[in-house]
């Protein structure tokens, strides 16, 4: 799971990946940090069991220092190591920056990317179409570029249902930048959440999400120890931190869910995509479990916080044993029986 940072000169994405890691940016033309999410649900298992070892789910962000292009938004080396990410954080400047006489214009920088990520791959689409026309192969990948041709020649993005998975697999080695999940990220002045509507709407039109955060402000609450953050943010109206409610947002945005295994020895989220099997997600802890799967035995983990234990769950007859095509369901926890 990786995540990239993308933006115009000065819009302050750097400060958001350090806000977000807690990491210093180097002078590397890459910064990659790695992500914990935030789960209360380990934290209560953790509580409960005082494990020797806690593992939260995780995810890659990077961050790109390479300058722009004289002509683009994102210069051409960005775009190339951008095509590996799973999601791409669109970081928009909403403050006056000491370092561009330019002012915020969050309409017109989101308008730069949109469509600097919408003509880039519609120059691909064309290009292959156009071989195409002379080989007369009929490739698998043809039918779904002709139908994403129609959608970037509207300057449109595509909408997540406007493609089967089948389909985008068909394209998948393309690493098309406007086929990917895409979240835009309103950095504000420290106190200032207000976003331009006009920049609401087009967002809305595009069915993205996004999020208003002051990296400037964020920062400072990642140097504060963490039994002091509470009270800063209760001063600013707050119950958790713009990054933490962020981090939650892409995790769920790339179609991951956890299921939890708890124990004295460790208590961890296990990422998996939304809507796999339980034998699939057996696969994801070891190879011989998947083999060897027997049954799963399962506690929702809100039945879980309501009795504390796995004793009680079962007098209660909220424990569940459960076969290989159970769907998995976010916050299960799950003990595999297997045999090998």
């Amino acid at each position: 799971m990786k995540a990239a940072l993308i933006g115009t000169q000065y819009s302050g994405k750097t400060l958001v990946f350090e806000a977000m890691t807690g990491l210093e940016s180097g002078r590397k033309e890459e910064n990659i940090g790695t992500i914990k999410v935030p789960d209360e649900r380990i934290d209560h298992l953790k509580g409960v069991f005082k494990p020797k070892k806690t593992t939260y789910a995780e995810f890659v962000i990077s961050d790109f220092t390479l300058p722009q292009d004289s002509q683009s938004v994102i210069s051409s080396k960005v775009k190339n190591l951008i095509q590996k990410a799973d999601i791409l954080l669109i970081v928009l400047r909403n403050f006056n920056s000491e370092l561009s006489s330019e002012p915020a214009d969050t309409v017109n920088e989101y308008k730069k990317i949109r469509d600097e990520i919408i003509l880039g791959d519609y120059l691909v689409v064309e290009k292959r179409l156009e071989k195409e026309e002379k080989e007369k192969k009929n490739t698998p990948d043809i039918p779904v570029l002709k139908k994403l041709k129609k959608i970037l020649e509207e300057f449109k993005f595509p909408k997540e249902d406007d493609f089967t998975a089948e389909e985008l697999k068909n394209v998948v080695n393309y690493s098309f930048l406007s086929l990917k999940k895409l979240i835009v990220i309103v950095n504000q002045e420290e106190g200032k959440n207000d976003v331009d509507q006009e920049l609401v709407k087009m967002i809305n039109e595009d069915a993205l999400t996004f999020f208003s955060v002051s990296a400037k402000l964020e920062n400072e609450l990642v140097k504060i120890p963490v039994e002091e953050r509470q009270t800063f943010l209760e001063e600013f109206g707050l119950n958790e931190s713009a990054s933490i409610r962020l981090i939650k947002h892409i995790y769920k945005q790339l179609g991951f869910i956890s299921f939890l295994t708890m124990g004295e020895d460790e208590v961890r989220a296990w990422p998996i995509k939304n809507g796999i099997t339980a034998v699939q997600a057996a696969g994801k802890i070891h190879s011989d479990i998947e083999k060897g799967f027997i049954r799963a035995e399962v506690i929702s983990f809100d039945d879980f916080s309501k009795y504390n234990s796995e004793a009680e769950c079962k007098k209660a007859g909220r424990f569940r044993l459960e076969g290989k095509e159970y769907q998995v369901k976010d916050g299960d926890i799950i003990s595999f029986r297997f045999n090998v």
